[in-house]
């Protein structure tokens, strides 16, 4: 899966998701980001909230309709008179539509995909979310069956076929590391976007868990948890440039995650692609 954007601690984060067509988060209106009608809001801090407005706004000057922002429901209502205040001050009604939303409950993207929220463990009222597929595959007892046989079966009324939900993506947020204790989707997810905000001694792991991140050490301690498909490591402090988020991660990597964890960089419009080498930084 491939991502557009930036996220950086404390300064903003707004990650694209052109193959879905949503945003993760909007704390800077990024030129793309305004091509996406949906936005996924982790929580109400200014860094992954702040440009809502410019985006909607944005949006409807193109002429591009109204945006859906799905945001925690305890930020909702506050939601609301961030785009009536900043819709004053433009002189105008600011299109936009605001879902509350919590976790357990569903919002529908696509005939076959949908967003389930998760809980996150913040400083303030936080959520996670998952987009989910339903497929269908050829039940267990037909595997490796000719292709002429399973026809057969088919016209004899079988049903050889069975609906599977798939998560295809999920997102943290900010959150403490009890995320991936407490969130078993996230070990089977096809694509783990999570917030690893602290790499190495210039902050302790305490005082990562004091501010509501989760620090590599914690990550590393709990490798068993990861998924082994698709894990990408964002939204890192600002005390470290993208080449000591390449290396750091890097060395610090154990054997069993390399090939599956890869970084998102601190550059704007950097892409993150699953194709490219097994380790690499989106800042490439």
């Amino acid at each position: 899966m491939k991502f557009e954007g930036l996220s950086v601690a404390g300064v903003e984060t707004c990650i694209e998701v052109p193959s879905l067509r949503l945003v993760l988060d909007m704390g800077r209106c990024t030129r793309n980001a305004v091509h996406h009608p949906l936005v996924l809001l982790s929580h109400g801090h200014l860094d992954h909230m702040g440009a809502v407005a410019q985006h909607a706004a944005r949006r409807a000057m193109m002429h591009m309709g109204e945006s859906t922002y799905l945001a925690p429901a305890a930020v909702a209502s506050d939601l609301e008179e961030l785009f009536n205040a900043a819709g004053r001050l433009d002189g105008q009604v600011i299109p936009r539509r605001v879902i509350a939303i919590s976790p357990g409950e569903e919002f529908r993207i696509a005939k076959h995909r949908w967003v389930r929220p998760f809980q996150t463990y913040h400083r303030v009222p936080s959520q996670g979310y998952t987009v989910w597929e339903r497929r269908h595959r050829l039940r267990d007892e037909f595997q490796g069956l000719p292709g002429a046989r399973l026809a057969e079966l088919r016209r004899g009324g079988v049903s050889i076929e069975e609906s599977v939900d798939v998560a295809l993506l999920s997102f943290t947020g900010d959150t403490r590391v009890e995320v991936l204790e407490r969130t078993p989707e996230l070990q089977h997810t096809e694509t783990l976007l999570m917030e690893t905000t602290f790499l190495d001694e210039r902050v302790s792991v305490e005082d990562a868990r004091s501010t509501g991140h989760i620090h590599l050490d914690e990550v590393l301690q709990r490798a068993q948890l990861l998924p082994r498909t698709q894990v990408v490591m964002s939204h890192f402090s600002a005390r470290y440039t993208d080449q000591e988020v390449r290396r750091i991660v890097a060395e610090r990597l154990p054997d069993e995650l390399r090939g599956v964890v890869s970084v998102f960089g601190v550059d704007e419009h950097v892409m993150m692609d699953p194709d490219a080498p097994a380790f690499r930084s989106g800042a490439q």
